[in-house]
């Protein structure tokens, strides 16, 4: 048993070593990541990075000490008794049939090497057709058990007002929606939610029932209040489900929290508030698209005193005295403070309500003039209604509006693929541009970190093959494991119906680490067959795929098996994690298929190369100098 433990892990050590540095190496861009990618994504990389560390160090040693000392011997199946030889035979004559399968496969594929290629080439382009066909979105919706109701009425509505109509929304929503576990409202004022607001917003937050105790998602909820509830004119109502991990980690504009933005850039209102309209007129008309939405509100009604500078520079008055004049008669000058128990109350000095209450009274406000006179205000001002912006949005010091939208039923970016037609239609002037916000924007900005950080782990999974096994070639070989990867994952996305998003990213990734550890593990028992045990080129790979199907099946088999509690998305925010499960078991399962195949002949196809380059070079090569 020793011995047998001694030859067991020197014979698979270079493997095992090669295959969990591989894994290991493809985690280390990941670390480096920035974003919402790196805070997502982070810790997970240092956890499973330390954990295969010590399991190779286990596998190297603790492993076959403990097989040395306590591994039975292998028992035929007539040594079980009962149902045990039963399954005994059942699994080996299982394996066995397998096994025969494979090599009869193999040895064809061997006999038709050009055939075999053609064949995963034209799976691999098939894979590459079908890819824009899924969908594209920054992470999956979850369902949070939070529904959102935001009301907004016009500019100057008194919170009185608000408050009922949020109250008639609340008892509709607990007739309609029996899933209703409690309702927060809340009127007018600064939110806690929102950071800010007037008196004319409201919002509701509809707690709803654990998923399990409801048969309706939260998206569906949301879509079915979107249209019971009733809008009024000078009314706007938005639903949308609480989704609150993108909210979390990023912030953009003043879209608060849709996924679809578009930004406005530019510098004069009026032409920005013309382009918002048509792209709001252009999203609306998008399927998928509900609620949509413009950042710049109509303005709160004011009233503009322009001073008669000449009129009152004859009265020995300024701009300055006039508005001080106004501000203490209407708004209060703070003359002193009245204290009384540890309470402390402001002394404002104005006339009385009835003097200004109305605007028609502002000019009959008295004003006293250096020389003692008293003037009523309306000989040197001159009073003027209009309206002023509620706010002015900047991004990098450009004047921006923003008009979004809530999605349902559709992902993101077939969603922005429409838009994107429809906003190249709309003519922009110079000075103006648009560019998407939102969760697209973070979306990009992932997927570009992602894409740097496969490139590395791939440079990196290929440097860690080479160092160990000392060639060029050998790593180059098994690469060709991880293009066939995607044959597997494009096909169970769709079959699903998931998203690729960053994820499913990650699944990619991941997948570049451990798609190649098959092909690991077949290269480096066929070179030791013919290093150490001198079989010729074709019996040792016929050898080595005879005797690695059987663990590299295992390895495969567990790792699906263990990712596929993930993969169904169960429970609440279990849908989070699916779409990196979904990848890594769709790539490692056609991968590992395939690459039992395709590896072996590509392997075969370049060393017969190689050894028709060395026989060609030593017929070429001089011949030695009589004497030498």
């Amino acid at each position: 048993q020793r011995e047998a433990a001694s030859i067991g892990a020197r014979e698979v050590g270079t493997a095992i070593t090669a295959s969990t540095l591989t894994t290991v190496a493809v985690f280390v861009p990941v670390v480096f990541i920035s974003g919402m990618s790196g805070q997502l994504f982070q810790q997970l990389a240092w956890v499973v990075s330390y954990a295969l560390l010590c399991s190779l160090i286990v596998a190297l040693t603790l492993v076959p000490m403990l097989a040395s000392r306590y591994l039975p011997q292998p028992r035929r199946a007539e040594e079980y008794q009962g149902m045990l030889r039963w399954l005994h035979r059942l699994a080996g004559g299982f394996v066995e049939k397998i096994t025969r399968v494979y090599v009869r496969t193999l040895e064809w594929a061997i006999d038709n090497r050009g055939l075999t290629i053609l064949i995963a080439a034209t799976l691999f382009a098939a894979s590459l057709y079908l890819m824009p066909l899924i969908g594209v979105e920054l992470q999956p919706q979850t369902d949070e058990g939070e529904v959102r109701v935001e009301v907004e009425l016009e500019p100057g509505t008194r919170v009185e007002v608000t408050d009922a109509v949020m109250q008639r929304l609340a008892r509709i929503v607990r007739e309609q929606v029996p899933e209703t576990q409690h309702i927060m409202i809340e009127s007018g004022g600064g939110s806690p939610f929102r950071g800010g607001g007037g008196e004319h917003v409201g919002e509701m937050r509809i707690r709803l029932v654990s998923l399990s105790q409801r048969s309706r998602s939260v998206q569906e909820i949301a879509a079915d209040l979107r249209r019971k509830l009733a809008r009024e004119p000078g009314m706007a109502i938005r639903v949308r489900p609480s989704s609150s991990m993108f909210a979390r980690l990023t912030s953009f504009g003043s879209s608060e929290g849709d996924r679809l933005a578009v930004e406005i850039r530019g510098h004069d209102f009026n032409v920005l508030a013309q382009l918002a309209d048509r792209v709001r007129a252009a999203m609306e008309t998008v399927p998928g698209v509900a609620d949509v939405n413009v950042s710049r509100k109509p303005g709160l009604p004011e009233m503009l005193v322009t001073v008669d500078r000449v009129k009152a520079g004859t009265m020995g008055l300024n701009v300055a005295d006039v508005a001080d004049t106004l501000e203490t008669a209407i708004g209060g000058l703070r003359a002193s403070m009245y204290r009384q128990e540890g309470d402390e109350y402001n002394i404002l000095v104005r006339l009385r309500e009835k003097d200004r209450i109305d605007l028609n009274q502002v000019g009959a406000i008295p004003i006293s003039t250096p020389v003692g006179r008293t003037i009523p205000a309306e000989t040197i001002i001159k009073l003027r209604r209009q309206e002023g912006p509620i706010e002015i949005t900047r991004v990098d010091q450009e004047r921006v509006v923003v008009v979004s939208g809530s999605i349902e039923g559709r992902d993101l970016g077939s969603i922005v693929r429409d838009l994107g037609e429809r906003l190249r239609q709309i003519p922009l002037p110079s000075g103006y541009e648009f560019r998407y916000g939102g969760e697209w924007e973070e979306q990009q900005k992932a997927f570009r970190e992602l894409t740097w950080a496969a490139i590395l782990a791939l440079v990196l999974v290929y440097m860690v093959m080479a160092s160990q096994f000392e060639s060029l070639r050998d790593p180059f070989i098994i690469l060709f494991s991880i293009p066939l990867a995607s044959i597997g994952v494009v096909g169970l996305l769709l079959l699903t119906n998931t998203t690729f998003n960053i994820q499913g990213f990650l699944g990619v990734i991941v997948l570049v680490g451990i798609v190649v550890n098959n092909g690991i593990v077949l290269i480096d028992y066929t070179n030791l067959l013919r290093r150490e045990y001198g079989y010729g080129l074709r019996e040792a790979i016929l050898t080595a795929g005879r005797n690695r199907l059987r663990p590299i099946l295992m390895t495969a088999s567990t790792t699906v098996l263990g990712l596929v509690p993930m993969s169904l998305g169960l429970g609440e925010g279990g849908e989070l994690q699916a779409p990196l499960a979904r990848v890594v078991i769709g790539g490692l399962a056609t991968s590992t298929l395939i690459t039992l195949i395709l590896i072996p002949v590509v392997y075969m196809v370049l060393e017969e190369r190689a050894e028709r380059a060395r026989v060609a070079a030593l017929a070429t090569a001089p011949a030695p100098a009589p004497g030498d």
